[in-house]
């Protein structure tokens, strides 16, 4: 059932991205043959006017097929033959879409569950921020250079790389609106001991046993646990949630750092596996938390543009992540993951309006995902095709279609590849 959420929500994002092209095309005068739901064989299909709108078998996104998009035509209303912001603003209009989906879905996420603001809720004891002046009242503008737009996704994603060295934080003093300057040095979090796995979540929000999904480098991996087991021993210790599990691993054995016994219950059957070695973790932290509101309309219009900049900047932060080392290539993750990820949304034990306020928002995030993906300078995407244009605008002639055809072949192949190569880290963490 998961699964098939899972696809249905990644179709609709991508249909509304063809519809995005779809719409701008017929607006400016472009001659479009055909208007596809899903892929693959056509189930059946009507025409209207002079296009063909059709239901295809496999359900997965759509696509738009115009006149002279792929091949040369003499037709004046073809694609090939329009002026280059014509052509421009069709091939922008997807990324667009899934970007304007994204904002709406946002909104109506935030009006239900609230938003997070700049405000200041709560100030820990050994708070760099409360070591530098800030008081609960206060507002934190930036860290570290970077303004915050959303900020408990900012903040999280800001330390998720941090190093400990110091940083700089603008914030705006309560009762006299001053805006200050400090420099902070984010503090260390207590070790944690880990066993590397996520847990399903119980019909009181409370991660349970049973495992939802495993990390990469995990030691339950290495040992032979599977995604589905239920952890029903730890060292002997009866366990029956997360939080019992974190007690054993991080209070209970006296020895943190011994390797541990655990026992699971698959498919009815108990199995014990011994040797199990749990590992450090610990973070940086600003031990702090923000203040939430409710049922301001215009707050909400703000929070929802807040997170889409936010998302759409924190896409370009993670894929400077890919190539400066902070996260290896084995995290990444491609369809396969995002449909593991919204399929579990749809299965956890939660309220069923949690549920669709879950999914609702993850679509937000991959749909900004999409369409920012989507306008990247790379070969058989639509950013690569923009890039063309305004390489045709400065040439003052239109580039050889042998050659745009081979890039895009090419781009199509590394496409190809670079999905092959993400099945690898999703389905060992999602379905085994």
């Amino acid at each position: 059932m998961g699964i098939l959420v899972a696809l249905i929500a990644l179709s609709f994002l991508i249909l509304i991205h063809e519809l995005g092209h779809f719409l701008v095309a017929k607006a400016v005068g472009i001659k479009v043959l055909e208007f596809s739901i899903f892929m693959g064989p056509k189930l059946f299909s009507f025409t209207r006017g002079e296009t063909q709108y059709s239901l295809r078998l496999i359900p997965m996104g759509g696509y738009v097929k115009m006149e002279g998009e792929d091949e040369a035509s003499d037709d004046v209303r073809s694609f090939s033959r329009q002026a280059i912001w014509k052509r421009a603003l069709v091939i922008a209009a997807g990324p667009f879409m899934n970007i304007l989906l994204a904002f709406v879905l946002a909104f109506g996420v935030l009006v239900s569950a609230g938003y997070t603001t700049n405000r200041i809720a709560y100030l820990g004891e050994n708070s760099p921020l409360k070591e530098a002046g800030m008081e609960v009242g206060d507002r934190l503008i930036s860290y570290a250079g970077r303004r915050l737009f959303e900020p408990g996704s900012d903040i999280s994603i800001l330390m998720y790389a941090e190093n400990g060295s110091p940083k700089e934080v603008v914030y705006e003093d309560a009762d006299t609106g001053e805006r200050i300057k400090r420099t902070i040095t984010p503090a260390r979090t207590q070790t944690v001991w880990r066993l590397g796995f996520t847990a399903v979540v119980g019909e009181n929000g409370e991660g349970t046993n049973e495992i939802q999904m495993i990390e990469d480098n995990s030691p339950l991996r290495a040992a032979g646990i599977r995604r589905g087991d239920i952890v029903v021993k730890v060292d002997g210790i009866p366990v029956s949630n997360t939080r019992e599990i974190q007690q054993v691993l991080n209070v209970t054995r006296p020895d943190k750092e011994a390797p541990l016994t655990i026992e699971v219950l698959r498919n009815g059957k108990t199995l014990v596996f011994e040797n199990i070695k749990p590992y450090a973790y610990s973070t940086y932290t600003l031990d702090m938390a923000f203040e939430r509101q409710k049922g301001n309309f215009f707050g909400t219009i703000k929070a929802a543009w807040n997170f889409s900049v936010s998302t759409i900047r924190n896409v370009f932060v993670t894929l400077g992540w890919l190539f400066n080392g902070t996260v290896s290539f084995k995290e990444l993750s491609g369809p396969v993951g995002i449909i593991g990820s919204v399929g579990s949304v749809v299965q956890e034990k939660q309220p069923v309006s949690d549920i669709i306020l879950n999914l609702l928002y993850l679509s937000a995030f991959i749909s900004i995902n999409l369409g920012v993906m989507n306008l990247l300078p790379f070969p058989a995407l639509d950013g690569s095709i923009l890039l063309i244009l305004l390489i045709e605008k400065i040439r003052g002639k239109p580039m050889p279609r042998e050659k745009v055809g081979l890039i895009s072949m090419i781009g199509f192949m590394l496409l190809i590849g670079l999905l092959i190569a993400t099945l690898f880290n999703d389905i060992p963490r999602w379905f085994l």
